[in-house]
């Protein structure tokens, strides 16, 4: 597949210019689309992937959030549960309504693009995918995950969830989702009720890496670490993000040792 990079960066500027790029949600996607396109590379360097694979998951990081932004356009928030899938969404923008020519004349790879777009927010990946396909969905997945714990932290929550400050640290965590993430389980997301379920849903996607330079990245970054030094006046919710904080450092510490 032939991609010109300086080509796509300048077709996503020009794409994303027609929504408001000073509201603070547009900008938050804008930056978030760069560095997940950054991870994708760092990830493929770990793996060694050749030229034009290396390109294709670059190019799937920078597509890969096409949809929020027209998300946010008609329905004013980024939570998927009260408005849309925002990668059934992506997908439509992309290779429904042809979008998809404006980043790249070369269309030999829109079947697997749009399959990896289409992928990457899904809780459980169907078991039918190649191992071509299963390479560049985990891969997308994982940069996806890793800049979300970031965003978590230099992003005001009030920005990204719309609940108010105050209601994080007056919340509570539901028994299904502590028992998810405690067990080394990503969250189930119909088990998210409050605002402290919300954080741990986005910690537990620690829980979704494949590979080890995606932990490693983690580790370094030091956000997780942050999300699991959550502010709470519930004296029940800092005992349960203590031992949730022990739970995922153990599980990072393995992976990095045993990957």
């Amino acid at each position: 597949m032939l991609i010109n990079r300086e080509h796509v960066l300048s077709a996503f500027d020009r794409y994303t210019s027609a929504y408001d790029v000073t509201d603070v949600k547009v900008k938050l996607k804008i930056d978030h689309t760069y560095r997940v396109a950054e991870l994708c590379d760092k990830i493929s360097d770990s793996l060694n992937l050749s030229q034009e694979d290396r390109d294709i998951a670059w190019l799937s990081g920078m597509l890969h959030d096409i949809g929020r932004f027209e998300q946010l356009r008609r329905y004013h928030t980024f939570l998927d549960k009260i408005s849309c899938n925002h990668a059934e969404l992506s997908a439509e923008v992309l290779f429904i309504d042809g979008n998809i020519r404006l980043f790249t004349e070369d269309s030999s790879e829109d079947e697997l693009l749009e399959k990896v777009i289409r992928l990457h927010n899904i809780y459980i990946l169907p078991e039918d995918l190649s191992d071509r396909e299963l390479l560049f969905v985990n891969l997308l997945r994982d940069a996806d995950k890793v800049d979300i714990i970031k965003v978590n932290c230099i992003t005001p929550r009030a920005e990204i969830y719309d609940i108010p400050e105050a209601d994080f640290r007056a919340s509570t965590i539901s028994q299904d989702v502590f028992e998810d993430i405690v067990s080394e389980h990503n969250v189930d997301r119909n088990h998210s009720k409050t605002p402290a379920d919300y954080i741990i849903g986005h910690i537990g996607f620690v829980y979704g890496l494949v590979y080890r330079q995606s932990f490693i990245e983690v580790r370094q970054q030091g956000y997780l670490d942050e999300m699991l030094d959550f502010k709470s006046d519930v004296v029940d919710t800092k005992e349960k993000f203590k031992m949730i904080k022990e739970t995922i450092n153990k599980y990072i510490d393995r992976h990095i040792e045993s990957i």
